[in-house]
């Protein structure tokens, strides 16, 4: 490829990037029920040495009628290929499958060249269980669990175990370790670097989901902001350029919409689809 062609490619890149940043440009807004059942808030952080910027959360109460969780299916294609899934952006999965709310999942890795593409063969790294089907289970995985009720729990021993698969219909795999536990925040999570990041969250108690994509939080400033939301236990899922959140075009009350990311597409992703209010 040529000098010329790939400072075309950079500048095209460039100016998608910065248009995209203004139009999905967003400002603090207090909460807001935009689904039945589910709240949006997007408030701007203390600026210190382990936040600054925008965290965009919503809260899901797990027991409203209407409520169905989403985790991202085995594709068949990439299954045949000896892959998982496909690269996909946040804003178009939530379109598609018609989400209240979206955000990126697990860390993933994929067959793509030096620019991921959507459509892209894509490995997730932790498990993803789909309406009972598993992607596969590392041998280091930890879960976060749902039911067919949708009731929420996490699963420690690794790997999970063969009774807790059989009535997990959604879950999603965590690295490490479950880093908020019991309201209580693991004493070695990290304080920096700050990044961008995506966390989930719930309270198992009151049923209630809580989803956070954050600008810039180190992995502690984004559990103690998922604590100060109400969730007893969360963790940590794919950040940096991956982190991603995206409302369903009938939300109401705010614009809906890409909220932060989106521009890089991944493999897996978590959401709920409502009824509109």
């Amino acid at each position: 490829m040529t000098r010329r062609r790939l400072l075309l490619i950079g500048l095209v890149l460039l100016f998608t990037t910065g248009g995209l940043y203004w139009v999905n440009l967003r400002r603090p807004i207090a909460p807001t029920v935009i689904y039945q059942g589910v709240t949006y808030g997007c408030e701007e952080l203390e600026v210190d040495n382990q936040r600054s910027g925008l965290v965009h959360w919503v809260s899901i109460d797990l027991t409203a009628p209407g409520i169905e969780l989403y985790v991202t299916p085995l594709d068949p294609q990439a299954v045949a290929q000896g892959w998982q899934f496909r690269l996909q952006r946040t804003g178009a999965v939530v379109k598609e499958e018609r989400l209240a709310v979206g955000i990126n999942a697990t860390y993933f890795s994929s067959d793509s060249a030096w620019i991921a593409m959507p459509g892209d063969f894509a490995r997730a790294a932790e498990a993803t269980v789909a309406d009972y089907c598993p992607s596969h289970i590392p041998e280091h995985t930890y879960l976060l669990c749902f039911d067919e009720h949708a009731a929420p729990s996490f699963e420690t021993a690794r790997p999970p175990k063969d009774s807790v698969l059989r009535r997990t219909r959604w879950g999603l795999g965590g690295r490490g370790a479950v880093l908020l536990m019991h309201g209580q925040i693991f004493q070695d999570t990290p304080k920096e670097p700050m990044d961008a990041r995506t966390a989930v969250g719930f309270n198992a108690e009151k049923r209630l989901l809580f989803l956070a994509a954050f600008e810039k939080a180190s992995p502690r400033a984004a559990l103690e902001k998922l604590a100060a939301l109400g969730a007893s236990d969360g963790m940590l899922l794919d950040g940096g350029s991956s982190t991603s959140m995206a409302l369903g075009g009938e939300a109401r009350g705010v614009r809906s919409g890409v909220l932060m990311g989106g521009w890089r597409p991944v493999a897996t992703h978590f959401g709920v689809r409502a009824r509109a209010l």
